[in-house]
């Protein structure tokens, strides 16, 4: 915590307002900016047999220094902490901090990005440490702090319309990690072998509509592929708007099979109706033969507070019912109900295990002199189609605090 107090301090006192790119290496510093975020969640799930049950109550803290550019160059530094403020541990550790020897809740502190950067003819190449986002591999900010990577990125943009990026990527830290571990080491028996990654995402330019395309090649040696398609088609009229965003996914293990054997694929759509406030969407995925093989993050097409759709041979469906109260003049505050059916075969790897999950979450953003200061409640209750499964509830509270110090005006 001590470090975490010094950074920021650093950070706010080398802050100035000045150009935005630096003349020189005291100016890189004194020209960077200080973003930072406080978080305090409390999760808990409660099960009706006699799975024990979890919660967490924990502080986290994420602080990202970035130097203004000199010469194109940018250096970035980011800590993060989770700090137990309270657990019940006479409850199982829900998943926002460590698990001690004793399976106890235990606090953790760790460097969350450390990297160079670089600018150069409409070409972005980040070496280090770094937060990352794609379909299946990013920073799952699901729980207090989010997963990060170590390696090589780059994006190039100098066609119009046109993004191309390509990672180069050997570590990674999962949500409760002090340290980086081998990105391989998700696959038993994989031994340094790096994630290779690439996209392109082209969006057409057309007048009337929105058209936004991509395509996404996962690559382990020895352990896996993905190719990755996803479009968005949406149009805007005077009193509301329509999207259809339709996705593709085939996965096959590769070499030695060390992530496990699989052939499978998941496709699907999502399409949403926004009108008056409200805002509908309905949701369907398909997925092949095998459950999908999704460690870093995922794109799945149906996403809810507990299931997500990629199981063997399974059919999801799922319709989301949300409202915005700004319609009502209570601007900040929003709402959505979100009711979920995972069904799979009465034979096969998940037999007799339908699953029944609905949604409720209400979210508020402050304003005036608590800007940056935003509030959430969810609660989830998830039914199985079995005995052999625990029903449970599951309760977040998630506040947060964001800021920022620093950099040219």
């Amino acid at each position: 915590m001590k470090f975490l107090a010094t950074s920021a301090c650093v950070g706010v006192l080398l802050s100035a307002l000045s150009a935005s790119a630096a003349e020189d290496l005291k100016g890189a510093f004194a020209e960077g900016t200080l973003k930072g975020e406080i978080r305090t969640f409390y999760f808990s799930r409660d099960f009706e047999e006699n799975t024990p049950d979890r919660a967490d109550l924990a502080l986290g803290t994420l602080m990202y220094y970035r130097t203004a550019p000199l010469f194109g160059l940018t250096a970035g530094l980011a800590t993060a902490t989770a700090s137990d403020i309270g657990s019940d541990d006479d409850k199982a550790v829900y998943g926002l901090l460590a698990r001690d020897a004793s399976g106890d809740h235990e606090s953790f502190t760790r460097l969350q990005e450390y990297f160079l950067q670089g600018n150069w003819f409409n070409t972005t190449l980040k070496l280090g440490a770094q937060e990352i986002e794609s379909p299946f591999l990013n920073g799952h900010d699901i729980r207090l702090l989010p997963k990060t990577y170590r390696g090589l990125t780059v994006e190039n943009t100098s066609v119009e319309n046109l993004t191309v990026k390509a990672y180069y990527l050997t570590d990674f830290m999962g949500w409760t990690d002090d340290d980086f571990v081998d990105i391989s080491s998700v696959a038993k028996g994989a031994d340094d072998e790096a994630l290779l990654a690439g996209s392109v995402r082209y969006k057409v330019p057309l007048n009337t509509i929105l058209l936004d395309s991509e395509l996404w090649d996962y690559r382990m040696e020895d352990v896996f592929n993905s190719t990755y398609l996803k479009a968005t088609l949406s149009k805007k009229f005077e009193t509301f708007s329509l999207s259809f965003t339709p996705s593709f996914l085939k996965q096959d293990s590769i070499g030695d099979d060390l992530g496990g054997q699989f052939d499978t694929l998941q496709y699907g759509f999502n399409t949403s109706l926004k009108i008056a406030g409200f805002d509908v969407t309905a949701f369907y995925a398909k997925t092949g033969d095998d459950d999908l093989f999704v460690p870093w993050g995922d794109g799945k097409v149906l996403i809810q507070q507990i299931n997500a759709s990629g199981r063997a041979d399974e059919n999801a469906y799922a319709l989301k019912l949300g409202y915005d109260f700004g319609t009502l003049g209570l601007k900040g505050l929003s709402a959505y109900v979100f009711q979920g059916l995972y069904d799979t075969p009465d034979s096969g790897t998940h037999a007799a295990s339908d699953i029944n999950e609905t949604n409720l979450s209400a979210q508020y953003a402050f304003a005036g002199s608590l800007d940056g200061l935003s509030l959430r409640v969810r609660y989830a209750w998830v039914d199985y189609d079995s005995d052999a499964a625990d029903d449970f509830g599951d309760f977040r509270i998630y506040l947060k605090y964001t800021f920022s110090f620093g950099g040219k005006s």
